[in-house]
């Protein structure tokens, strides 16, 4: 479509062990779209350790929609990885 961004050469990045990890168990478990990890954007010290992840979300509909996303995904004091957010990132 003309004036529309390309990102069908988008890659994954290789993520820190604990936070692909905690990347895997989180995004495992959702259903409607695929995410692929882009960039590993921080960590932040809280009730255990939240990571912001920028992701590319494949919505798995007929028609595939793909958009970027962020991501903060929790590692409690027990090592339970858990969703906190997702929001769209405007590109």
């Amino acid at each position: 479509m003309i004036g529309s961004w390309d990102i069908s050469e988008v890659k994954s990045v290789n993520l820190p062990q604990k936070v692909a990890s905690a990347f895997v168990a989180v995004t495992g478990g959702l259903t409607g779209a695929d995410y692929m990890p882009i960039a590993f954007l921080g960590s932040q010290v809280v009730k255990g350790t939240n990571y912001r992840i920028l992701a590319l979300q494949t919505l798995t509909t007929a028609n595939p929609i793909k958009r970027f996303v962020k991501m903060i995904i929790n590692v409690d004091l027990e090592g339970t990885a858990s969703l906190v957010s997702i929001g769209n990132v405007a590109i």
